[in-house]
């Protein structure tokens, strides 16, 4: 038998179909949440695909063939005779190979297919199932049996030191929950005090056993507070026993509010601290980054719901029932002839990047376009731009090798490009983004209508004192993405982003100046505030009711400017809401975000 139970168990399987269930399910788990299971028979090389929000395209492979090369192969070169859209190949097997083997078939993949090829063997297969998602076993009785689960369990019930253990004091409270919520979030299982239930489990009511033969690491929050508490500093010591009876690190020291490290006891001043005095995120990244290096385990794959339903309270809902809006806007009416037109010469790529802002096509190459409409008189003249037959798109599967349906999205999302540029909108190429300029009008403000009907408007640009003291300008910068999953065949998602620069226009290139202005600015931008921008752009674009694009009639994309809303059985509590928002501005304001000198804060006004 292996020295892994689970790894034996994997070795051995004789119920394919039960392996197929178990693939899909870790896929799922693994950040394929929308993956398709196509298995059983005639899959034509494939047993599940996912296709993401940009339109990649992954196909799953399972096979528990020892000469899981050829298998590789054959798959493989199913998906390609059959024409099956593949951007990425994720291939499961529970054979074992070499770092050899796996390189020379990844290398294979790419130079045949120009796919990328990811492995998943017997050993990577074990560790998914032990350290992340041991529970899944459970769910596969034909491949773990029962009798086998409860040897591994024993085995990890006495073995097992599975946690983190935060130790910190009331007045580091609002740190310590942040922290305590990041961990969970990346999945693995925190104790803490000021969390007496988390992830399923209670705070040990033995504290010492917990931290001497349950806890991973120690996590000790060094503070001024904390140095005047019998309490924490008895769990240091503890801890630094350990330490030394395990001869290897198990405290880790988090200085949390700049305590002078000269001032610690002897055995203390020769640990490596991690500085979250200066700035969180930075302290959370090496702590991140010392965890992963150590192999510590996550045991949590649900840790973000766990987290969100400990720092969001029951009492956040109501029972009132409750109309919840979207940003996702029907498509009404897409011309149903997508065109081929062919130029007499090469049009520049210079030329074609300044095109997209008056014409919404797709190239071809360098003389075939498709597009809903005709090109601009000033371009058909200029390279001898004419009509060479085109398509129905509902009615075929492909124009130009390009799937239909996709073609579609990709010309919508572009004619909403050209209709933003139509109503004023600028493009920046240094930041790829359409934003609205101090110069569309006097007062740089979109007036809209609420749900409700109230009337009101929103600054679309304007200026912001940062807390370094310099000024910058901000715009409002909407993005556009359509899908086909969601309400009827075609969705318009939209998404307001922000254009950033100095007074003087040009966009910052410090991609930390614009972390920290972009937080300054959208710190207290809650969901209503979101949700007025988004409402404010598509009635800015719209023709009363409806967003409407290009020519009249059959060949006109006609687009809701109202979004989608549906109705929730339960509301929400706002004034708890609100209680939660000042609790996070507190955390916001020691989450030392701003990190190029800032002091202060000022706010301007719009104009």
């Amino acid at each position: 038998m292996a020295a892994n139970l689970t790894a034996y168990c994997l070795g051995e399987v004789t119920d394919y179909i039960d392996f197929e269930r178990l693939c899909h399910h870790l896929m799922s788990l693994a950040g394929y949440n929308l993956i398709e299971p196509l298995g059983r028979f005639n899959d034509k090389g494939r047993d599940a695909v996912h296709v993401n929000a940009s339109n990649k395209t992954t196909i799953f492979a399972y096979s528990v063939r020892e000469d899981w090369r050829a298998k590789l192969a054959e798959d493989a070169k199913k998906i390609d005779e059959h024409g099956h859209a593949c951007h990425q190949f994720i291939f499961i097997t529970t054979a074992r190979f070499t770092a050899h083997q796996r390189d020379a078939a990844i290398a294979s993949i790419k130079e045949e297919f120009g796919w990328r090829l990811e492995l998943f063997g017997i050993e990577r297969l074990q560790v998914l199932l032990d350290a992340m998602h041991p529970q899944i076993k459970e769910l596969h009785p034909s491949i773990f049996p029962p009798e086998f689960l409860a040897i591994q369990d024993h085995i990890d019930t006495s073995t097992k030191r599975n946690h983190l253990f935060i130790s910190s004091v009331d007045e580091d409270g609002v740190f310590a929950d942040w922290l305590t919520g990041k961990l969970t979030t990346e999945g693995y299982l925190v104790w803490s005090e000021r969390f007496k239930f988390l992830g399923g489990e209670t705070y040990p009511d033995d504290v010492d056993d917990a931290i001497k033969n349950q806890t991973f690491k120690f996590i000790s929050l060094y503070s001024r507070a904390s140095q005047r508490d019998l309490e924490v500093i008895r769990q240091r010591g503890l801890a630094l026993n350990v330490q030394s009876e395990r001869d290897q690190d198990f405290l880790i020291p988090l200085n949390v509010d700049g305590v002078d490290q000269t001032q610690l006891d002897q055995v203390t001043r020769t640990l490596k601290f991690i500085p979250f005095q200066y700035n969180w995120a930075e302290g959370l990244r090496q702590l991140l980054k010392k965890l992963e290096l150590i192999d510590c385990p996550r045991s949590l794959p649900n840790g973000k719901r766990i987290a969100a339903e400990a720092f969001l309270r029951n009492d956040v809902r109501s029972n009132e029932k409750e109309t919840v809006f979207s940003n996702c806007f029907r498509v009404h009416q897409i011309p149903k002839v997508i065109y081929r037109f062919k130029s007499r010469e090469a049009i520049p790529k210079e030329k074609l990047s300044a095109l997209r802002l008056e014409w919404s096509y797709r190239e071809i190459d360098p003389y075939t376009f498709l597009s809903f409409y005709s090109p601009p008189a000033s371009i058909l003249k200029e390279y001898g731009v004419t009509e060479k037959g085109g398509g129905l798109w509902p009615e075929v599967e492909k124009i130009d090798g390009i799937r239909s349906f996709n073609l579609v999205s990709e010309l919508i999302q572009k004619a909403l490009i050209v209709k933003c540029h139509q109503k004023g909108l600028k493009y920046c190429p240094e930041t790829k983004q359409l934003y609205f300029p101090r110069d569309l009008d006097k007062s740089n403000r979109i007036s809209f209508t609420q749900p409700d009907g109230k009337k009101t408007n929103i600054a679309a640009s304007g200026k912001r004192k940062h807390l370094s003291g310099s000024k910058y300008l901000y715009s409002l910068a909407p993005n556009f993405f359509v899908r086909q999953d969601l309400f009827g065949d075609f969705t318009v998602l939209l998404w307001i982003r922000v254009r950033l620069s100095g007074t003087e226009g040009k966009p910052f290139s410090d991609k930390r100046m614009i972390v920290s202005r972009r937080k300054h600015l959208c710190k207290d931008w809650w969901n209503k505030k979101w949700f007025n921008c988004t409402l404010a752009v598509s009635q800015f674009l719209a023709d009363g009711d409806k967003i409407t694009i290009n020519e009249s009639g059959e060949a006109q994309i006609i687009i809701d400017a109202t979004p989608f809303c549906m109705n929730a059985p339960v509301g929400i509590n706002e004034e708890v809401l609100d209680e939660l928002s000042r609790e996070r501005s507190e955390v916001i304001r020691n989450y030392d975000e701003f990190s190029d000198g800032d002091i202060g804060d000022e706010e301007i006004g719009d104009n």
